[in-house]
């Protein structure tokens, strides 16, 4: 493990990023280097690669898709790294888009393409100055280019012999308060949204303001409006508690984990959200893990949606969702791992009229669209109107 080392305690703690370069640069006796995502975001880790005495015969990248952007300071790394043999690793490729494909694709030298030409192939372009993806061409040619290159392994292969993840989603009627509250919000982004060139920061901005309303005003106001999904998820953990089982529950706002944190408090939770360092966020996991009196887990789709294991729960409280059905599967996977020996149950709140229901539909088109991608899967969606359908779910917004 790059920069790992152990302290007269015991305790594991990790060097800075010039030290973990250096590192890098000189010899290493032992035949495989780990290091995480988050580490190659900074460019002397990248030339301390170039310039390294070890040779570097293979690099694998797991959980790939995470590097999607190439213009990300992350994927536009990955990028500049060379060697003979290269493995990307997913079970989720496509996340928003045909884009997503990009950086695996080139970075393991199945298509040397620049992203212009990339997305000119791909994509069609539409509104404002001929420039926003407004639907998508030639799917066929990609499915076969990745096929050309792909292992792939569906759930129905590996996981034939294992207990069901059972995905629930419940609508949530909204107190008085807090629906006359969303109404101002969205009476407000109408407004704004009347004065303003919309473009994606704009769309995004707008809509992420929506989604603060739905899941935690205490963002968006200084009233004491306490989210109708944060009182449900309450309620459901609270039962579930009770009854002996352990919980976790996710959010992609941290004021909906320190909450629900704050009226689940007698129960202890653990709390893991970007707040926090990857040891204290380590330490949690692992006495969630084995801990029998450590009940309850509270984070962020965004920091345990990935890369931990939480079977230890059977249930799962989703108050919202991330945008794509594969950030979704990610994070509900959390619970549902190839060890399971009792189904995992997820609960989805969704409150009715509001911009969950919105939500639920880009992620289910998204799905779609990856479905026919990856696997093959012909859908509807996937082989006509689909330009249709994206504008019309980008304007319902």
């Amino acid at each position: 493990m790059l920069g790992e080392y152990l302290t007269k305690n015991g305790t594991i703690r990790y060097k800075t990023i010039t030290e973990r370069a250096e590192e890098l640069k000189n010899e290493i006796p032992e035949f495989f280097v780990i290091v995480n995502a988050a580490t190659l975001r900074h460019d002397s880790i990248v030339e301390a690669f170039k310039k390294s005495k070890n040779k570097f015969g293979l690099i694998a990248v797991d959980e790939v898709h995470r590097f999607a952007s190439s213009t990300s300071q992350q994927g536009d790394n990955l990028l500049k790294l060379k060697a003979d043999y290269k493995i990307a690793a997913t079970g989720t490729l496509l996340l928003n888009s045909p884009i997503s494909c990009y950086v695996p694709l080139v970075w393991t030298e199945n298509d040397h393409s620049i992203l212009t030409n990339f997305k000119a192939q791909y994509c069609k372009f539409g509104g404002f100055g001929d420039k926003q993806i407004i639907g998508y061409k030639n799917l066929e040619t990609l499915r076969e280019e990745i096929n050309s290159c792909m292992i792939r392994r569906t759930l129905d292969q590996v996981r034939d012999n294992m207990p069901l993840k059972n995905i629930n989603y419940e609508i949530v009627e909204m107190s008085d308060q807090h629906r006359k509250f969303y109404e101002a919000i969205v009476d407000g982004v109408k407004s704004e949204a009347d004065k303003i060139h919309l473009n994606t920061s704009n769309l995004l901005t707008l809509t992420t303001r929506l989604r603060q309303a739905t899941a935690c005003p205490s963002v968006l106001t200084t009233q004491p409006i306490v989210s109708s999904k944060v009182e449900r998820a309450v309620e459901i953990a609270q039962d579930l508690l009770d009854a002996g089982e352990k919980v976790v529950i996710f959010s992609m706002f941290k004021e909906s984990v320190q909450a629900t944190a704050t009226m689940l408090a007698q129960y202890h939770p653990l709390i893991c959200t970007g707040d926090f360092s990857e040891q204290q966020i380590k330490s949690n996991v692992e006495s969630f893990q084995n801990d029998p009196s450590s009940k309850l887990l509270i984070g962020t789709h965004q920091k345990m949606g990935t890369g931990f294991t939480l079977n230890s729960a059977s249930y799962m409280i989703c108050i919202d969702t991330p945008w794509t059905d594969a950030s979704f599967s990610q994070s509900t996977d959390r619970i549902w791992r190839i060890t399971n020996s009792r189904p995992a149950f997820v609960t989805v709140l969704t409150c009715q009229d509001t911009i969950d229901e919105r939500v639920r539909e880009i992620v289910e088109t998204k799905k779609d669209l990856a479905d026919y991608i990856v696997d093959g899967v012909e859908n509807e969606l996937a082989l006509s109107g689909l330009e249709q359908d994206l504008l019309r779910i980008v304007k319902s917004l």
